[in-house]
């Protein structure tokens, strides 16, 4: 926050944010019938939750990727495992500043949702829920990256890597269930149960479609005959991603950990 860096960074994220809202509302109430201007404000807020969750994909690997990498390129890497700094506190400092600023451009589109959710449409508890989607999905994404920071000394590979583990998480997964879903439906006696559930199980695991589902109306409830039926989609992938974040933060202490002992 010393430089313009952080302040250009949130100033165009704001405005990316309200040029899309701002051209989706104009499509709408151009020539709209009453029955589509009564679910501008859902589609509002449905549009803005995801754009966010996107770019929260694409900045949260950069945020921490480079936070160890960084200081091995600099060569000050030893130093600071030198010091008397435990391995807890560098990764508190270092974690804590990236999900600090990701925080910061999340809390800054709230008076957008704000604006949308007055045009009605949908519950302020279900985007309450979606807002703690997004806020573990990041916490998850920055958390794996720094593990991969601790592992890889090039920050450019450090951040590649993150990239791409944030890409199967959200679209691989998915793609992998939707993938099994066609592979079942051409059995000739329809999809077994297995594949059913492996897929719903996957889906579980998917920050977008846990967001689907509460606030995009319409969607089918999972059938009752899957596993974990009556636990909401959104309750599963949180709970994934609190377990993912506490695996990469203890593999990031260890990490850090056997590099002070070497030293």
């Amino acid at each position: 926050m010393r430089g313009k860096r952080a302040f250009i960074v949130l100033t165009g994220y704001v405005l990316v944010l309200s040029a899309i809202i701002g051209l989706i509302y104009l499509i709408f109430t151009k020539n709209a019938p009453p029955s589509v201007l009564n679910t501008v404000g859902r589609v509002l807020s449905a549009v803005l939750i995801f754009v966010q969750m996107g770019l929260i994909c694409l900045i949260a690997p950069t945020f921490s990727s480079s936070a160890i990498s960084a200081e091995r390129e600099q060569e000050t890497f030893s130093l600071l495992i030198a010091t008397l700094a435990k391995p807890s506190t560098i990764l508190v400092g270092k974690l804590g500043a990236a999900l600090s600023y990701l925080l910061l451009t999340l809390f800054g589109s709230l008076p957008l949702i704000a604006l949308t959710y007055s045009l009605g449409g949908v519950d302020l508890i279900d985007i309450a829920k979606s807002y703690l989607v997004m806020i573990v999905a990041g916490i998850t994404f920055c958390s794996v990256s720094f593990y991969w920071s601790t592992l890889i000394r090039r920050g450019v590979l450090a951040q590649l890597v993150s990239i791409f583990t944030v890409i199967f998480l959200v679209a691989a997964m998915p793609a992998l269930a939707l993938f099994l879903t066609a592979l079942a439906s051409n059995f000739t006696q329809g999809p077994s149960a297995d594949f059913i559930n492996v897929t719903f199980l996957m889906l579980r695991t998917n920050p977008f479609a846990a967001i689907t589902y509460l606030i995009v109306p319409g969607v089918p409830n999972p059938p009752n005959t899957v596993w974990f039926h009556t636990v909401p989609l959104w309750v599963s992938q949180v709970l994934f991603y609190i377990l993912l974040t506490a695996l990469s933060i203890f593999l990031s202490l260890k990490r850090l950990g056997k590099v002070r002992k070497w030293l």
